[in-house]
């Protein structure tokens, strides 16, 4: 359908036009300018720009991840010992001690794998640097793994289970992003404008 049209409108096709609809079949002054520019608009945001398009991905994502980390209230008793030994039926596994404030770090901005502009806000997960040795062993900072118990106020079945965590940061996600939606909107259409309109006047 798309070639056909450019044939048409460029009056390359050769031999008889059939035209029921009236439209002169002849050349259209200024047509060949005209998809060029609709081919350069196609390309917006895939091949060409993408790394600006990245960038206004990223600012704009800033704005969700601040909402909702100042949506979190760390945990006053401060340090967390996680002990995994599988006696309380939970999973066996490595001890950590979760440090004060570690859910709030966790929540940024990265990169979505297998996609060259988007973005995403939320708790990272599988920080905790395994090289570690020393005092410093097992302490996690930024690793929000367990972002999602607090969430979803579901945590393991030795630990209560679904429901049991009714803390204050239960919720914490929904609730930071619910007033930065509209912020976000607003900010990526005044950027993407921005940025195409010096994308297009580009010879």
């Amino acid at each position: 359908m798309g070639v056909r049209a450019r044939e048409y409108f460029s009056g390359s096709r050769r031999g008889p036009v059939r035209n029921p609809g009236g439209l002169n079949p002849g050349r259209i002054e200024g047509m060949d300018e005209l998809l060029k520019q609709i081919d350069k608009v196609a390309m917006w945001g895939s091949t060409q720009d993408r790394k600006e398009i990245l960038k206004i991905h990223k600012a704009v994502a800033q704005i969700g991840k601040n909402s909702v980390r100042r949506a979190i209230t760390s945990h006053k008793g401060g340090t967390i010992k996680v002990r995994r030994s599988g006696r309380f039926g939970g999973k066996k596994g490595p001890s950590y001690d979760i440090q004060k404030g570690t859910l709030k770090r966790s929540i940024r901005v990265f990169d979505v794998m297998g996609n060259k502009t988007s973005v995403m806000v939320g708790p990272r997960s599988g920080l905790i640097d395994r090289t570690m040795a020393g005092p410093s062993a097992g302490v996690i900072r930024n690793d929000g793994y367990f972002a999602h118990f607090v969430e979803e106020g579901d945590l393991p079945r030795h630990m209560g289970g679904r429901g049991a965590y009714t803390g204050p940061n239960r919720g914490f996600f929904v609730r930071g992003m619910k007033p930065a939606l509209p912020r976000m909107t607003a900010e990526l259409i005044r950027r993407y404008r921005m940025r195409f309109d010096k994308y297009m006047s580009k010879s």
